[in-house]
């Protein structure tokens, strides 16, 4: 079976690190990137001359011929485009966060499901080797009663859209997804969350709209609680996020999985992870897209919806001062 013909929409510092993986991959060939970067894309058609380059995100999705389509560009940009490729049929592959809120993914799984279209959304749990929950021996823990998580990065340079709230650019969602969606694979949907963010950590000049540190706090109800810090003001960077059981602790960080005993000290295993995270993510999407229908894809958007109620329920606490219930939002969207 011959190689699926991809295309990449976006170059930035994910995009870059999403364009390496595909081009290791097994299943694909990278054909086509956009980007409305100049400079990043003079950059990319030095290094590879014989993948065509796009200037227009429009150009590169109408013809190019694509087998799948895999996005990077910020959320904010994204629903014109992924109502075009659902117009065309074509699978996507994307980086969260997914959209900038709950109601406009909710409009592209609609989208997309009327196409009869898969579209994914990266996640490493359950599909990166690392993160197998049985080849962790979890049920051997018990049920986790607390989760504490960090994740730290150094922003530096005109924030762009990171700092505008109506484009999704706050940093609880733009560098904390991924370890938050983590988060509720393990945990399951908080039954209230409360967050709370901090503007212009950095002393910056220049006024934005958006938040550099932020807190949150999940409560699921006698399950347990989890409390998740991001920042864009601060290093080393890098994520780190605890799980806590009766019977040991999961520790989840850039490098490496460690299922240690309870007081952290002794190492029960520890398995090593990818040094491209996306890869694996990148192999299950087409390796399953090669099978044809019906689709059996893992992570898809709809399933990511969760996660998206519990940061718009954080954005809600942060305005009102108060808990939040995601469920609320899932409700109010009737899903």
């Amino acid at each position: 079976m011959s190689q699926l013909k991809v295309g990449l929409l976006g170059l930035g510092r994910g995009g870059q690190l999403l364009a390496a993986a595909l081009q290791r991959s097994s299943w694909c060939e990278l054909t086509a990137v956009a980007s409305t970067q100049p400079q990043r894309l003079r950059a990319f058609a030095d290094a590879y001359p014989n993948i065509n380059v796009y200037n227009d995100y429009r150009a590169l999705i109408a013809g190019s011929g694509l087998d799948a389509l895999f996005i990077a560009i910020p959320p904010f940009l994204r629903p014109s485009y992924l109502a075009m490729a659902a117009e065309r049929q074509l699978p996507v592959w994307m980086l969260g966060p997914p959209l900038a809120n709950f109601g406009e993914a909710q409009i592209a799984v609609e989208r997309f499901r009327r196409a009869e279209c898969p579209v994914v959304v990266y996640r490493p749990w359950g599909i990166e080797p690392a993160l197998h929950p049985n080849s962790l021996g979890l049920d051997q823990l018990g049920r986790f009663f607390l989760a504490d998580g960090a994740v730290h990065t150094w922003w530096e340079g005109d924030l762009d859209w990171r700092g505008e709230a109506d484009r999704g650019g706050g940093v609880l969602l733009d560098r904390g997804y991924t370890l938050i969606d983590l988060m509720i694979q393990v945990m399951g949907l908080p039954s209230r969350v409360y967050a709370a963010g901090v503007r212009d950590a950095q002393g910056r000049r220049q006024p934005y709209a958006t938040e550099d540190v932020a807190a949150l706090v999940c409560h699921f109800g006698d399950a347990g609680v989890a409390t998740v810090s991001v920042s864009r003001a601060s290093g080393p960077e890098g994520s780190l996020l605890r799980f806590h059981a009766p019977g040991g602790t999961l520790t989840i960080d850039d490098q490496r999985v460690t299922v240690s005993d309870r007081t952290g000290t002794t190492v029960i295993e520890e398995h090593p992870r990818e040094g491209n995270p996306l890869l694996p993510a990148i192999e299950d999407f087409l390796g399953r897209l090669r099978l044809g229908r019906p689709y059996r894809l893992s992570s898809t958007l709809k399933e990511h919806l969760p996660t998206m109620a519990v940061l718009q329920a954080a954005y809600l606490s942060m305005k009102t001062g108060q808990p939040e219930a995601p469920g609320a939002i899932v409700d109010m969207h009737r899903v």
